[in-house]
């Protein structure tokens, strides 16, 4: 009786497991024709998209489309880069309509929408003011599912408007474009050309002097505090407007130094045009539109409206970019112009 029972159990269990996915063996044949892999989506992973920059002349409808494509894909959270609002301004009527005008947008997700504030989004003081009290914190850190995030201030405190139309009218515009091109493409082919050239070098170092990049002390600290708090975390993401890795910025190196022995991707926005770079064996990402103003020609596939796809599972996080451009609806392509 009990070796019976023995192979009835043994018979089971097997179809146990199949039935788990709805699939019957038949006349002994494998129910199922697929690879043995596990399915994907356990209960540690997760995913999460990170849009681009919306200002400086947003074309209308393109964040609100890339958001309503997004929310379609069911990802865990969104988070921006920062630059949501045109701002520039410290008139409270005008930055509470600008507000509201994103807030309807990101209020239509299914899941949450992190903010991280841009040079747009807090030029001055009153900006500030008016972040804090509709938003929350211009800084923060937050775990999920073992994953630390860093979201970072690169306007603290909020930098003075700088008029780049005055220092580029003194300029040959050849001269401005070289340098401008450059700065966003292989940081060593750039020193190669500013040293080849020293009058473009002396012209990008009044670029960069124009990018300050304005992180506090206590910003270090919150830093500091969360990475003490989280000393076993699978991945950290750090988040922030202006690529800081791109400036001479004391407190970026304080942080990059308290990262040390951690695996970290760093994402980064504001200039409107993608790149990508490594140091020391991390992803330092520089994120384009998604709606914004294209950092330079019309041509160029690094300023197409695009949002980012971060998978976290076991080991390193995937990142994928797709263009805005690339979702059409069940309906079929023809007919993505008709739904809007």
């Amino acid at each position: 009786m009990k070796r019976s029972l023995a192979l009835l159990v043994a018979a089971v269990l097997p179809l146990a497991g199949a039935a788990q996915i709805g699939a019957e063996p038949r006349d002994g044949v494998p129910p199922l024709p697929r690879t043995v892999k596990p399915f994907a989506g356990g209960k540690e992973e997760f995913r999460f998209a990170v849009i681009g920059d919306r200002t400086a002349g947003h074309r209308p409808e393109v964040f609100e489309d890339a958001l309503a494509r997004i929310d379609q894909l069911r990802p865990d959270f969104v988070i921006n880069i920062g630059d949501l609002i045109e701002g520039k301004t410290d008139d409270r009527g005008q930055l509470d309509a600008q507000w509201t005008e994103v807030a309807t947008a990101t209020g239509k997700l299914g899941m949450p929408f992190f903010y991280v504030p841009g040079n747009h989004d807090l030029s001055n003081e009153v900006q500030r003011e008016v972040w804090r009290k509709r938003l929350g914190a211009d800084y923060y850190s937050f775990t999920y599912k073992n994953a630390l995030f860093l979201v970072l201030n690169t306007e603290d405190p909020p930098q003075p408007a700088i008029d780049r139309v005055k220092l580029f009218a003194r300029e040959d515009p050849h001269d401005i474009a070289k340098v401008l091109q450059a700065l966003q493409g292989d940081p060593a082919r750039a020193e190669e050309l500013f040293a080849r050239e020293p009058k473009l070098g002396a012209l990008a170092a009044k670029v960069r002097g124009s990018e300050n990049v304005a992180i506090s002390d206590a910003q270090i600290g919150m830093v500091r505090e969360a990475l003490l708090r989280n000393p076993r975390v699978r991945w950290t993401f750090v988040l922030m407007h202006r690529p800081a890795w791109k400036v001479d910025s004391p407190a970026f190196r304080k942080i990059e130094t308290l990262l040390t022995g951690r695996n970290y991707t760093m994402l980064a926005g504001h200039y409107h045009k993608y790149s990508y770079e490594q140091h020391g064996g991390h992803d330092y990402i520089q994120l384009g539109v998604t709606g914004g103003m294209p950092g330079g020609k019309a041509d160029d596939p690094a300023v197409a409206d695009h949002v980012m796809w971060v998978s976290v599972a076991a080991g390193p996080p995937t990142i994928s970019n797709i263009r805005v451009d690339g979702f059409f609806p069940k309906e079929g392509p023809d007919q993505r112009e008709r739904t809007h």
